[in-house]
């Protein structure tokens, strides 16, 4: 079971970046998808329904169900949309930092600092559909340890790598909670000072 849902997730993904790469207008999965998130931002994720997303997507019940036949169908396509968006700003930062000769640690940092900007709701809303489904946090998981190990192999301070790692996922986390523990002033200057870390030779 575990095994079919990380290969449906890794599918998804797949069919996300070919519909990115061509420059498309988005498919009748991304707008459905799109009506979900709106769904769980509005009403949270246990109103996540079929007959909800048919509602907000303007699609039929049959259009729907042939793409998302279920409602763990819809998360796990919003899992892997995610997925797929934080992978491919990872990669986009990596390959532009090392075509223009750079170091690409800060890149990817900057990278890793950009997850703030999905809805703090869609968010909260999936951690409570994982709650409900957990073994959906399998590709997540698999998705960060990759993009980690990456930032790491390509730091001269692997111990520092994974420190700003850390206090990045703090700080998404804290978004996604709605701790704002920082204003943004001091916010803006935290993410600052861990993109100037990231650039710092090993002593």
């Amino acid at each position: 079971m575990q095994c079919s849902k990380l290969g449906t997730v890794h599918q998804d993904m797949a069919l996300h970046d070919e519909t990115e790469d061509r420059g498309e207008k988005p498919s009748t999965r991304e707008v459905i998808l799109d009506a979900a998130e709106r769904v769980v931002a509005r009403d949270g994720s246990r109103r996540l329904t079929i007959d909800a997303v048919v509602q907000e997507s303007g699609f039929s019940k049959g259009g729907v169900l042939y793409n998302f036949p279920s409602k763990q169908a819809l998360i796990e396509g919003m899992v892997a949309r995610m997925i797929a968006q934080t992978r491919a700003r990872h990669d986009a930062a990596l390959s532009q930092a090392e075509a223009a000769g750079e170091d690409p640690m800060p890149a990817m940092v900057r990278s890793l600092l950009q997850q703030k900007e999905m809805d703090r709701a869609v968010s909260m809303g999936l951690l409570a559909a994982l709650a409900e489904h957990p073994d959906l946090i399998i590709p997540i998981r698999a998705a960060i340890a990759e993009m980690r190990d990456e930032m790491i192999a390509r730091s001269a301070d692997p111990e520092l790598a994974s420190i700003i790692v850390l206090a990045a996922d703090g700080l998404h986390f804290s978004d996604i909670l709605g701790l704002d523990i920082l204003p943004d002033d001091q916010r803006e200057a935290v993410e600052a000072r861990l993109v100037a870390l990231a650039s710092e030779p090993r002593s």
